[in-house]
């Protein structure tokens, strides 16, 4: 006997351009932050890491993108990637971005 699909089954998976565009537009939510806003930030990238928005490997937006959007000065947003990486969340490499770490998962 067959089985009717569920929505999952039918759903397909997003392309890599589909994904990676998502990635780029992805923004801390501003609502959210409360506290001090680097950790705040920090948190919601390890929350978009959790949630699979992004993945071991995959490429963060850049700082300065993030605080021309949120309107934040560009060195809260680089607090908020230190302390990610801190965290062993993501990796920054000089000129080229941050990424995701593929020890980011194991903790």
């Amino acid at each position: 006997m067959m089985h009717p699909a569920t929505d999952s089954q039918l759903r397909p998976l997003p392309s890599v351009a589909a994904r990676a565009a998502h990635q780029q537009r992805w923004r801390p939510d501003f609502a959210r932050i409360r506290g001090k806003i680097y950790l705040a930030v920090a948190d919601q990238i390890e929350q978009a890491i959790r949630t699979g928005i992004f993945q071991p490997g995959d490429v963060l937006p850049t700082q300065r993108d993030i605080a021309d959007d949120l309107g934040f000065h560009l060195n809260t947003i680089n607090a908020a990637f230190r302390e990610a990486a801190r965290r062993g969340l993501i990796e920054s490499r000089t000129r080229r971005g941050s990424i995701v770490s593929f020890m980011s998962l194991a903790a």
